[in-house]
């Protein structure tokens, strides 16, 4: 804990902004650029732009936006983004020439260290040797070119991009070395982030006490998740930031879905189980920009794979939730159908039947229901153990919200330099004093986020010889016989 843990409880969290406190996440994720290890406060895409360059943060942070649906009166919750050390090394795949080129210049060798990931597509628009033949370049995979530029001398290097060149040669017959229509595709990888940068980054959040909850963007293991859930109980028990992490597994390959299923979900997943982890295995087709720029659901969903790229839905998850108070679960079909998703895969090809399967194995899942347009969370789930009063994030929200406050208001007491003692001037008091704020912020009526709750500090009476103050918190859900209840320990800020 450090001193400014105080300061930033008793500020409300996000200092002057206007947002609701408890709906901003963090998102980690591999970017291009930025400070690795910095906490970013991000309000809009554009912003995450100037700042991340490109990657797969910068994706995530742009579905988040357009997942938010001004006609429900919804405003886009900030988020704050950190992007781990790369250290792990690009690639630069082998070139490719399209079966149409008639040329005979022999596939170029490439070179540099890529910086980042791009599809760079030369296209000649002039025939001849080096010197003669011209070129137009694309960086982004197609979408556009750049003006026509002329070769350079034989054996002399093309820029890509991002740090990668490639160098052709003339052939024998040195003008039939280019000819119009030629085109070469060079798939570039940046440097990522490995598992163990992504924990650092995690790490770097101990002390950033504006999160509620984590999304680490990338394929995750087991043995991943293991280590996350690790660092949150530290978060929890070391510094007072109660939080959860969303967690994507990895998307479907060339395997089949049966082979899919059974390794990378259920040898993956079915052992682990964890109250403050959240797995999405759901992948649905992703739409930049969103689907009412393509004519809306049913125009999209009939365009198939001509447009979109298969995404896991973790971001979408994060976004609803984002959009909603603690106690509005993410899979509400009123609000939150995707505004990106235009599909589920594989729900043609059997994934209805796999679905109550990973579903009953606590995994997060996409559903579509008849009666309604779009694709949906079915049911935002954390990977807890069978019996775990925190199966639901919801629930998970409430509790962590109720125990933040209830530190938030301890800490001044605790830090003060007379000695805090038990009645109506010591303990009582500040039980007094976390009573009247939960009941502020969690109970007010046609708002309420819980229907009540109980607060015993100090059961053992042991504050007084050890300085920290156990607490015994209990929270009541409308609907629920009974509460929902659990420990913890608040001590001073040191």
């Amino acid at each position: 804990m450090t001193p400014d843990v105080i300061t930033t409880h008793q500020d409300g969290g996000l200092g002057n902004s206007d947002f609701i406190a408890d709906r901003v996440h963090a998102k980690i994720g591999h970017a291009e650029a930025g400070t690795a290890n910095q906490v970013y406060l991000i309000r809009n895409f554009a912003q995450a732009l100037n700042i991340f360059i490109a990657g797969a943060l910068l994706d995530s942070i742009r579905q988040h936006f357009e997942e938010f649906d001004d006609v429900q009166g919804q405003r886009p919750a900030p988020l704050l983004a950190i992007r781990p050390t790369n250290d792990t090394a690009g690639s630069i795949a082998n070139p490719v020439k399209s079966e149409d080129s008639t040329g005979l210049a022999a596939l170029p060798t490439t070179a540099g260290t890529p910086t980042g990931s791009r599809t760079v597509i030369l296209r000649f628009t002039k025939a001849g040797a080096h010197a003669t033949a011209e070129y137009r370049r694309s960086t982004d995979g197609g979408q556009t070119f750049e003006a026509p530029i002329v070769t350079p001398a034989s054996g002399q290097p093309i820029s890509l991009a991002v740090g990668v060149t490639a160098t052709f040669t003339n052939d024998a017959t040195p003008a039939d070395t280019f000819h119009v229509g030629d085109e070469y595709t060079f798939v570039i990888s940046g440097p990522t982030a490995s598992n163990s940068a992504r924990l650092d980054a995690i790490e770097a959040l101990m002390q950033e006490y504006r999160l509620y909850w984590i999304h680490i963007i990338g394929p995750a293991t087991r043995a991943f998740a293991v280590s996350v859930s690790q660092v949150l109980e530290t978060m929890e028990t070391a510094n007072h930031l109660p939080c959860f992490a969303i967690l994507e597994s990895a998307l479907k390959g060339e395997e089949s879905l049966e082979t899919y299923f059974q390794e990378k979900i259920v040898d993956e997943w079915d052992p682990f189980a964890h109250p403050r982890v959240g797995i999405v295995t759901a992948e649905g087709r992703y739409i930049q920009g969103g689907i009412r720029n393509y004519g809306g659901f049913s125009a999209v969903y009939d365009a198939g794979d001509t447009i979109g790229q298969w995404r896991n839905a973790a971001t979408l998850l994060c976004a609803k939730l984002a959009a909603g108070a603690p106690n509005v679960s993410a899979g509400y079909v009123k609000l939150h159908r995707s505004l990106t998703l235009s599909e589920i895969r594989y729900w043609d090809e059997g994934y209805q039947d796999y679905m109550d399967v990973m579903h009953d194995m606590g995994l997060t899942v996409l559903k579509k229901y008849d009666d309604y347009d779009g694709i949906y969370i079915a049911k935002d789930l954390l990977k807890s153990p069978n019996g775990s009063d925190f199966r639901n994030i919801p629930e998970r929200r409430r509790a962590d919200k109720m125990h933040r406050i209830a530190y938030r208001e301890s800490l001044p007491f605790l830090n003060m330099d007379t000695e805090v003692k038990s009645g109506s001037g010591g303990i009582d008091y500040i039980k007094a004093t976390m009573d009247q704020k939960i009941s502020n912020e969690m109970e007010s009526p046609g708002a309420a986020e819980i229907s009540g709750h109980a607060i015993k500090l100090d059961p053992e009476k042991t504050f007084s010889q050890t300085g920290i103050l156990d607490a015994d918190l209990v929270m009541f859900i409308r609907g629920r016989v009974e509460g929902i209840r659990w420990r913890t320990s608040f001590a001073k800020a040191s």
